[in-house]
C-alpha cells in the first residue's frame, strides 16, 4: 500500500522557465527508394538532399577555383566524390563548357577538315580518354553537345567554315536551307537527309532485291565526314547495348558523322553489340531498328563477331519473309568473313 503523499503549502513543482519563442520545427522527410535511384553517378545531379555532415575544406573553396580545378584535373570522378560539389556543377551551362573543354583541341585543329583515314591518330591533338568518359555520361546528348560546339565556334569566327561544304542532298528529299552560322542546323541537316533514306528503304512498294536499293544504300556509306572528336574515343557501351531510342540513334549519328569508329582494342565490344542486335530485333518502331542498325554497321560494330555467330543470324533471319528483318540481314551479310 502506498503513502499518502503530503502536501506542503507553498512548494509545488518547479515551472520551466520561460523561452521566447522560436522557428517552427520542420518534420524530416525520407527520401524515397525514387530519388535513390533517380539519379546516377552520370547524371546531372538536378536535386539533392541536404548532407548533414560539415562541409570540406575543398567545399568550401570559391565556384571559380573548383571548375578550373574540375577543367584542368580531367576526371569525372571529383564530380562524383562530393554531393555538394556536384550540386554545384550540375547546371547545363557547366556541362556544355566540359565538353567544350574536352572537345576543343580537336575541333581547333581539324575544324572543317575531311576525314582521312591515312592520318595517325597520334597526330590529332585531343585527349581520348577524357572525351569517352565524357561521351559515356547520359547528359551526354546531342543537346548538350552541339550547344558546346555551337559556343566553340562562335567563340573561335567558326575557323574553317565545314558548315558550307557539305554536299547538296538528293533532290527526291528536299530538306531545309543551310546556315553557315549554326552548328546545329548542319547536323539537323545531315540527320534529316540520313532519316529520309531510311524511311525510303522502308517503302514498301520498294525491296531490297531492287536495284535502286542497292545505290540508296551506297549514299549512306558516301555521307561526309568530319573529325569532330578524336578518332580513338571508345564509343559509349549504352550505344552499342541499348536500350534504344531517337535521341541514342542521332548521338550515334554525331559520332559517325565525327569519324567514331569500333576498333579491335575495345575488348569485349562483341558481346555488348549482340546485346544491342537483339534489342533491335525487338523494336517495335521499325524505322528506328533501321536506323539503329545502319549506324551501327557503319560504326562498323558488327566486324568483330565471330564467324559462326554472324552465319547463325544470316541463316535465322532467311527463314523469315520479311522485309524489314531481311534488311537487317543485308547488313550483316555485307560483313567481312
Amino acid at each position: 500500500m502506498k503513502l499518502t503523499p503530503i502536501k506542503v503549502k507553498g512548494k509545488g513543482s518547479q515551472r520551466t522557465p520561460w523561452r521566447p519563442p522560436g522557428p517552427p520545427q520542420v518534420a524530416k522527410r525520407k527520401r524515397d527508394d525514387s530519388e535513390e535511384s533517380g539519379n546516377h553517378g552520370n547524371e546531372p545531379l538536378r536535386t539533392r538532399f541536404k548532407s548533414k555532415k560539415p562541409a570540406a575544406p575543398i567545399e568550401e573553396l570559391p565556384t571559380e577555383i573548383l571548375e578550373r580545378i574540375i577543367l584542368m584535373s580531367r576526371n569525372l570522378n571529383f564530380l562524383r566524390s562530393s554531393l555538394r560539389i556536384g550540386y554545384r556543377f550540375s547546371s547545363t551551362s557547366f556541362l556544355t563548357e566540359l565538353l567544350e573543354a574536352a572537345f576543343a583541341p580537336t575541333w581547333e585543329s581539324r575544324f572543317g577538315h575531311h576525314l582521312t583515314p591515312r592520318t595517325p591518330h597520334s597526330f590529332i591533338p585531343g585527349d581520348p580518354g577524357f572525351q569517352s568518359a565524357l561521351l559515356a555520361c547520359q547528359w551526354a546528348n546531342t543537346i548538350n553537345i552541339l550547344e558546346a560546339q555551337q559556343k566553340w565556334y562562335r567563340r573561335h569566327g567558326g575557323g574553317p567554315n565545314r558548315l558550307d561544304e557539305h554536299p547538296e542532298p538528293s533532290k527526291d528529299f528536299p530538306v531545309a536551307p543551310k546556315d553557315p552560322t549554326d552548328v546545329s542546323v548542319s547536323f539537323e541537316r545531315d540527320w534529316e537527309t540520313f532519316r529520309r533514306d531510311c524511311t525510303h528503304l522502308l517503302s514498301e512498294d520498294r525491296g531490297l532485291t531492287a536495284p535502286c536499293d542497292t545505290d540508296t544504300i551506297q549514299s549512306l556509306k558516301k555521307r561526309a565526314e568530319y573529325l569532330d572528336l578524336h578518332p580513338s574515343v571508345t564509343i559509349p557501351q549504352r550505344l552499342l547495348a541499348g536500350p534504344f531510342d531517337w535521341e541514342t540513334a542521332r548521338t550515334s549519328f554525331w559520332l559517325l558523322r565525327g569519324g567514331a569508329r569500333l576498333f579491335s582494342v575495345h575488348i569485349g565490344s562483341w558481346e555488348w553489340t549482340q546485346r544491342g542486335y537483339d534489342r533491335i530485333m525487338n523494336l517495335q518502331d521499325k524505322e528506328l531498328a533501321l536506323a539503329t542498325l545502319l549506324l551501327l554497321s557503319e560504326l562498323k560494330a558488327f566486324e568483330y563477331w565471330p564467324e559462326y555467330l554472324l552465319d547463325q543470324e544470316c541463316e535465322r533471319i532467311a527463314l523469315i519473309k520479311n522485309s524489314f528483318l531481311t534488311a537487317r540481314g543485308h547488313w550483316l551479310q555485307r560483313m567481312p568473313r
